[in-house]
This record gives structure tokens, C-alpha cells and sequence, in this order.
């Protein structure tokens, strides 16, 4: 749990602690907890991931836009196999903490209870500036992101 907040703090800046003020509206948070395995069956490591209840936002408040692009698993297939037939070299990418990269919303305002065993003295809560996990505009946040770094290098979505 320290390392999933210390990257969150230190290394993306997700939030910043302000003190909280009665027409907030602060949602809750939690821990997700996972334990990865090796094929065999034994643990490998576990896992903490910081979470939003995204459940108890509110449309118009803390988010206005709630989409994100998908794929079907058969026209994954088909690039496959165009990918077979004309000899090309596919790739794959894994972001790690991909949410966390997009940055929220000039008009999104999100506060949020500190996390459960790690909170600061006196009523603080956090003012989120990236999109963390479990928020309902996050997916939407990070395919905006990555557009926007797709396009600036070329790329078009």
C-alpha cells in the first residue's frame, strides 16, 4: 500500500491535501486488494491498488463525459491475421498505472476521502488532479490523454 502511494503522490502527483469545506462533496475511498499468482499456482506478489467508489459520483458534478472506446474480440482477429499474411510485426503495450496519466478536467473538481490507514492530521481530504481508478470519467480522461500524445507524434487515432 505505501509504494501504490508513493507513486501516486511522488511520481504522478494525482492529488494535493486542502482542508475540507461543508459544500464539498467528498467521495469515498478504498483499497483493492489482489494476489498475483505463478502459473503453478503459487504466490508470486500481491497487489494494492488505491480505488474512487465512482458509484457515488454525481452526473454534472463530478463528472460530465462517461464514455470510452472498445474493441471487439474479432477484429482483433482479423489484424492478426492480416498481421500473418502480410508478414507485419506486431507489438503490444502495457501502461502501467495507465489511468493515472490523464490529467482530470479544467471544470472536474473530485474530492476524496484520504486513504484508510494513511491519513494526514486534522480534516483534509484530497483535491484530485489525475484520473484514478474507479472514477466513471476516467477511461473517457485516458483515451483523451493518449490521442493527444498518439497525434502529437504522428499517430493517428
Amino acid at each position: 500500500m505505501e509504494s501504490e502511494l508513493n507513486t501516486l503522490e511522488s511520481e504522478f502527483q494525482a492529488w494535493e491535501l486542502i482542508p475540507r469545506e461543508p459544500w464539498m462533496h467528498v467521495l469515498p475511498s478504498t483499497w483493492a486488494f489482489c494476489l498475483k499468482r505463478f502459473p503453478s499456482g503459487l504466490a508470486k506478489k500481491f497487489k494494492a491498488c488505491f480505488c474512487i467508489w465512482g458509484d457515488r459520483q454525481v452526473e454534472g458534478v463530478d463528472f460530465f463525459e462517461t464514455w470510452a472506446p472498445i474493441i471487439q474480440w474479432t477484429t482483433i482477429q482479423s489484424m492478426m491475421v492480416l498481421a500473418t499474411c502480410m508478414n507485419l510485426v506486431s507489438a503490444q503495450v502495457n501502461i502501467t498505472a495507465a489511468f493515472v496519466h490523464a490529467p482530470l478536467g479544467p471544470d472536474e473538481h473530485i474530492y476524496v476521502h484520504q486513504p484508510a490507514s494513511f491519513q494526514h492530521v486534522g480534516d483534509l481530504v484530497l483535491k484530485l488532479k489525475k484520473s484514478v481508478y474507479g472514477l466513471c470519467q476516467s477511461p473517457c480522461n485516458f483515451f483523451n490523454y493518449l490521442s493527444d500524445h498518439l497525434s502529437a507524434h504522428a499517430f493517428q487515432a
